[in-house]
């Protein structure tokens, strides 16, 4: 029953939503006209939320990052020398019991 509801929901989910593919000039301009609106209105509230934590003496929830992200590839050798020092623990562990 339940998986009848999720495809129900699902399904219909999908096809409520109209797609946004611009063909014409001034479509494009719309939907970019849309995205930096949307952006402003986030930006707007991070704005206000900062304004209000200053003011009532609260930590700052949306610190400005002024570094470099990490990439993926840097990512990757970060999580590949946690997991071999986690697996070289675990079997001078193993190995330290016998």
């Amino acid at each position: 029953m339940f998986k009848k509801f999720a495809e129900l929901v699902a399904g219909k989910a999908i096809k409520s939503v109209k797609t946004n593919v611009p063909k014409t000039e001034t479509q494009k301009k719309i939907r970019d006209l849309k995205i930096a609106t949307q952006k402003l209105k986030g930006s707007k509230a991070k704005l206000d939320q900062s304004i209000f934590e200053m003011k009532t003496g609260q930590p700052i929830t949306f610190k400005s990052n002024k570094g470099k992200s990490e990439s993926n590839k840097e990512a990757y050798k970060r999580i590949q020398k946690d997991n071999s020092k986690v697996i070289g623990k675990m079997f001078k562990k193993y190995k330290g019991d016998k």
